[in-house]
């Protein structure tokens, strides 16, 4: 008996950070979905993990939504193609060029259609941001630019606002959902720093039998807490003090 595994080659494909994941981004998925389907292409999404821009800044961007928690919301909406760039300080030198390089060798897979936010870089601006498309057309890939960036920025605004204040209420009311967290053996958590009225939940989006505690959050870690077998999602309510 012989197996065959085929898998379709001409990949469609979109990249970013994905944090916090905003209405505009779960359009554009669906979007890239259809798209998909209608042109015969493999959607993929592309995740830079953790946020580039921390290396810039001091770790001053935290994790709404940590690596699992997105990737359970991509597998939610029905993409199931995910590749995370775990990347490093060493990457923000490297060209787009490297990156779609590095992404063939590693993954095998070659990119018949590319999507990217009319201000988005692959490395360090501006030459990240020009040489998509030069890059883009040496390989004969072909690049379509997503407009209206700016109405994203003004919603990661306002999210990120109420998000370093403490005020997951009015955050949960654009994005749809509360800050999401797997809680891994070491607790690790990238937040800031405070007590937070919390959720612990079998699954991350289903309330039903969820269990209410206080966690603090200090130096990147959360305090340990008593939860139960399989109860290792922590959905942050709000925060109660700053510490």
């Amino acid at each position: 008996m012989k197996f065959h595994k085929r898998i379709n080659p001409d990949v469609i494909a979109v990249a970013g950070t994905w944090d916090p994941l905003l209405p505009r981004h779960i359009a554009l998925f669906k979007n890239l979905l259809r798209h998909a389907h209608k042109k015969g292409l493999n959607p993929y999404v592309f995740m830079f993990y953790p946020t580039p821009a921390n290396y810039l800044h001091q770790n001053h961007y935290k994790d709404y939504f940590d690596l699992e928690a997105r990737i359970a919301i991509f597998k939610r909406l029905g993409i199931n193609n995910i590749i995370v760039l775990d990347f490093n300080q060493e990457d923000l030198r490297r060209g787009t060029g490297e990156f779609f390089d590095e992404l063939a060798k590693n993954t095998g897979i070659t990119i018949a259609e590319f999507w990217v936010g009319e201000n988005q870089s692959l490395g360090i601006a501006p030459q990240g941001l020009l040489s998509i498309g030069p890059e883009c057309a040496t390989r004969k890939i072909k690049l379509r630019t997503l407009k209206n960036s700016f109405l994203v920025n003004l919603d990661k605004d306002a999210v990120y606002r109420n998000f370093n204040q403490g005020n997951f209420e009015a955050t949960a009311a654009i994005i749809g959902y509360f800050p999401t967290y797997k809680l891994k053996d070491d607790l690790q958590v990238n937040m800031h720093d405070g007590v937070y009225a919390a959720k612990l939940r079998v699954n991350p989006f289903e309330s039903h039998g969820e269990l209410t505690v206080t966690i603090t959050i200090m130096n990147g870690h959360a305090d340990s807490v008593e939860r139960p077998a399989g109860f290792d999602w922590l959905i942050l309510s709000g925060r109660i003090e700053q510490t």
